[in-house]
């Protein structure tokens, strides 16, 4: 197999789960290590658990300092809660980033991998997917609920797919209380968006369409309330 074909498949710990990384084209060995530094960048900087994370840093009031990309996510997270009337809110979660910085990773690898001159691959952390590539690619997910169960949603290319769980999820509204689906997928252009959308989805899944079509990204629920 020459150099210019080459596959490589990597999985290491970050993000509080198991990211895995897989790719064609020359070096791959090195596009792989640029994306996981990548990877690794969000974790350190975007951790609730990290006492010297930008997280920690928010919490105690400073915002010099941070990490552009953290700046970066929290613009993006405030679009978001615009577009959805506060129903997407990390100030609800003490600015914790967990709900957008995963597919942010995911997206800043898939740059890294296809700057290094990557013909195709995906990066999957825990739920978020990004592939890229000409080929169309089978998309499995894990149902919400049901995790041992698979559910084919078809094939793509060039797209992101999140799936998140309502197990853990909060309603910035507190005082609502509104019976939620199971869980939802996310099919959209970047992993940061779908990222983030899943919550809205959940929190609101009368208006899950409404709401991803405004993003240009399509939405699965599983589990109707």
């Amino acid at each position: 197999m020459s150099a210019n074909c080459a596959r490589i498949r990597r999985a290491r710990p970050l993000l509080g789960t198991l990211v895995e990384i897989r790719g064609q084209g020359a070096n791959a060995e090195r596009a792989l290590e640029r994306a996981f530094r990548a990877i690794g960048r969000v974790h350190r900087a975007m951790s609730a658990q990290e006492s010297t994370s930008d997280i920690a840093r928010l919490r105690a009031g400073r915002r010099a300092g941070l990490d552009p990309w953290t700046r970066r996510v929290l613009e993006r997270a405030e679009e978001i809660r615009i577009a959805t009337e506060g129903l997407f809110d990390c100030l609800a979660c003490d600015f914790a980033l967990d709900g957008i910085a995963k597919g942010f990773a995911v997206d800043r690898a898939t740059e890294e991998l296809q700057a290094a001159g990557m013909k195709a691959g995906a990066v999957n952390a825990g739920g978020d997917l990004r592939l890229f590539g000409t080929e169309l690619q089978d998309v499995y997910v894990r149902a919400p609920g049901a995790e041992q169960r698979l559910v084919d949603i078809g094939r793509t290319r060039d797209a992101a797919v999140a799936t998140s769980g309502s197990a853990l999820l909060i309603d910035p509204r507190r005082a609502r209380h509104m019976r939620v689906p199971a869980g939802v997928t996310v099919i959209a252009a970047d992993c940061m968006t779908a990222d983030a959308l899943t919550k809205p989805c959940m929190l609101d899944p009368g208006r899950a369409r409404e709401i991803a079509a405004q993003f240009g990204a399509h939405v699965l629920v599983f589990g109707a309330p």
